[in-house]
């Protein structure tokens, strides 16, 4: 019916920014990790604190954080610490 609002139901694109307020941002989309004081080819993981090629990590969408692959959640594409925030909101009902 004209002229009547309905209620908005949450989508993805409301869960997503919900998500997103909740998490802090370590670093910016395409800044690179932090390198190895002791080598010059090898680069931290942000979670472990292990020295890897570049090659070997990968950045969060949500945090920013680079993560080697023992620290890195395919499933979402985000580090292990984001994956575990996306299951809690899941849980609770928000994906």
């Amino acid at each position: 019916m004209p002229g009547k609002e309905q209620p908005k139901s949450k989508g993805a694109p409301d869960r997503f920014r919900e998500l997103k307020s909740e998490i802090a941002v370590m670093r910016k989309q395409g800044e690179p990790p932090v390198k190895n004081p002791g080598s010059f080819a090898q680069y931290m993981c942000d979670l472990c604190s292990t020295p890897h090629p570049v090659s070997e990590l990968r950045q969060c969408v949500l945090c920013g954080r680079w993560a080697c692959d023992g620290c890195w959640k395919d499933d979402h594409y985000t580090c292990k610490s984001c994956a575990g925030l996306i299951k809690i909101h899941s849980m609770m009902g928000r994906q």
